[in-house]
């Protein structure tokens, strides 16, 4: 299969959060991803879009894979969020962003951070 690309540009807050999620179950389905997997995702994008400014949309893209799907979430408007992600890791119980990512998608990184905002890639390989 080769990579296909999905773009959503969509503001932020919680009247849009079922669209996103209609557009995730789609690429689960497509990607042939179980609930706990796709669960997963949705909360690392829904947690990640909560570092998003309501006045600006933000932009999500979905790089559909042959074992999974990354995923670009941008413009964010923190740096200090960029700063949370590159540190070190967290402490033992410590209920930080890198930790909940570590945790539901493979791997995550910082692609651009310039101008106080940033864009954040997750991916997530699809089991079995």
């Amino acid at each position: 299969m080769s990579a296909d690309m999905i773009e959503l540009i969509t503001p932020v807050g919680r009247d849009w959060e079922p669209v996103i999620r209609m557009v995730l179950g789609g690429i689960a389905d497509r990607l042939d991803l179980g609930f706990d997997e796709l669960d997963d995702l949705q909360l690392a994008v829904e947690r990640l879009l909560a570092e998003g400014d309501p006045e600006d949309p933000v932009t999500l893209s979905f790089e559909l894979l042959e074992k999974g799907v990354r995923t670009r979430i941008g413009p964010l408007r923190d740096t200090a969020l960029a700063v949370a992600l590159q540190g070190p890791p967290p402490g033992p119980g410590e209920l930080t962003l890198p930790r909940i990512l570590s945790t539901v998608v493979d791997s995550y990184g910082v692609e651009d951070a310039s101008e106080g905002r940033l864009v954040v890639r997750l991916e997530k390989a699809v089991r079995g």
